[in-house]
């Protein structure tokens, strides 16, 4: 899993602080989980409420760091058996807070990116509107301007000379279209956003965002999030056979065994035991033709013994 930009915070008095000290004499171990809880709360953006699955399985915690972490007063059981650090809140930022300054930045950016869409030609076409707008207004009287009000009319605000101004809006250029298109992409939930990054293979977001939200109706996201991982980090997945991530949530294989193991290469002998071997052949036949070269001379000298 794909870790959120940002920080979980400890104090700089946290190596002194009496809680800190007591559960690193009674369970060194457990001090380690608390930093993993904090890490893991202000990446998942929790506001520090664990389930009892996140503590055992997301932070490797056993029975005894939990009940040392509860008995000094850094964790909390509540009656639904999850667990929450004790004063989250008080020191990290909350969900909330996170996501409200993630909006005020992607406003920002759509600003920025609507102002750099506008050309000189453009701005210059506005100027010259809202400036005869201004001319024609000046000619007008204030005793023309009174005849032409009727008993249910009232006279024209400030706000609603503003509003009037903004009818002579710009045509939507291609650029800006496009922009469009990328700024609703970062409109996606920060639980997606983890998905798609731990999922191997990073095609169609769309249809992977509409599948991610039917799956989150049948389980929850961190028993997804952890799957995706298993299956991103499988050896025996093959990169040209992975499932599209809409595939792969809508045919609901996170609950699938773990893949066939790829059969082993057979192994072919190396050049070098090539050669040996073909020199071996060569030696024997040398020494068949000779073993050969040599009965055929006696067989010959033996026939001319006979012939005498």
């Amino acid at each position: 899993m794909m870790a959120r930009q940002g920080y979980g915070k400890l104090s700089n008095g946290f190596h002194s602080n009496t809680k800190v000290l007591k559960l690193q004499r009674m369970r060194p171990s457990a001090l380690g989980v608390y930093c993993m809880a904090i890490s893991f709360c202000s990446d998942v953006l929790n506001d520090g409420v664990m389930s009892e699955d996140d503590v055992i399985y997301q932070l490797n915690a056993t029975e005894e760091d939990i009940e040392a972490l509860i008995k000094v007063g850094m964790f909390e059981r509540s009656d639904d058996g999850s667990y929450r650090i004790h004063d989250y809140l008080s020191h990290q930022s909350s969900r909330e807070q996170v996501e409200t300054r993630a909006e005020g930045a992607r406003n920002r950016k759509r600003k920025q990116r609507s102002e750099a869409d506008v050309t000189p030609e453009s701005r210059w076409d506005e100027t010259n509107v809202t400036s005869m707008s201004r001319r024609d207004n000046s000619n007008v009287t204030p005793e023309s301007r009174g005849d032409s009000l009727t008993k249910n009319q009232e006279p024209i605000t400030n706000n609603q000379k503003n509003s009037s101004n903004e009818e002579f809006s710009l045509p939507q250029t291609p650029s800006q279209a496009e922009g469009a298109a990328e700024s609703a992409d970062e409109d996606y939930p920060i639980e997606f956003e983890q998905f798609w990054q731990t999922y191997p293979r990073k095609t169609g977001k769309r249809k992977a965002y509409t599948a991610w939200r039917k799956a989150r109706r049948k389980t929850n996201n961190v028993y997804l999030l952890a799957k995706a991982s298993l299956y991103a980090a499988d050896r025996n997945r093959e990169p040209g056979y992975t499932l599209t991530p809409a595939n792969w949530l809508d045919g609901e294989h996170w609950d699938d065994d773990p893949l066939p193991a790829k059969p082993e290469p057979t192994a072919r002998p190396s050049p070098s035991a090539w050669n040996r071997s073909q020199a071996n052949q060569d030696a024997n036949a040398a020494l068949i033709a000779r073993y050969a070269a040599e009965e055929a001379a006696e067989n010959q000298s033996r026939e001319g013994v006979l012939t005498c």
